[in-house]
């Protein structure tokens, strides 16, 4: 099991590199009930869970990296680089965590199909 993978594009971007996203340009394969804006500071940690309900992540910060558990095999990917924006759709039950692995911080933006319950502790990272 693996997460999908949406490129997405600013809604319009400067030459200075400035560029915005509108959420309504977002979408996501299935019903939001949650938003959440998660805070990574540098080499900060979170996850390593997996849980039944549907997420997507978009991460902001060249350092983060989801890393996820498919077939007993860790497998990593970066989750934003050379300002590329890719969402991550996870699927319920897939083992993951985020890393942030650079010494700025990061931000990810969360979408979920519901509320966190019966979270089990997975040993990504």
């Amino acid at each position: 099991m693996q997460p999908e993978i949406i490129f997405l594009k600013e809604t319009y971007k400067k030459e200075n590199g400035l560029w915005v996203l509108d959420f309504d340009d977002i979408k996501v394969p299935f019903k939001i009930v949650k938003r959440s804006l998660v805070y990574f500071p540098p080499f900060a940690v979170g996850g390593n869970h997996s849980h039944p309900r549907k997420e997507a992540f978009l991460g902001i910060g060249e350092g983060l990296e989801l890393i996820y558990i498919d077939k007993g095999v860790n497998k990593k990917e970066k989750m934003y680089e050379k300002g590329v924006l890719k969402l991550f759709v996870i699927p319920p039950y897939l083992p993951h965590a985020v890393v942030n692995n650079s010494k700025n911080f990061a931000f990810l933006i969360e979408f979920a199909d519901g509320e966190q319950k019966e979270v089990k502790m997975e040993e990504v990272v």
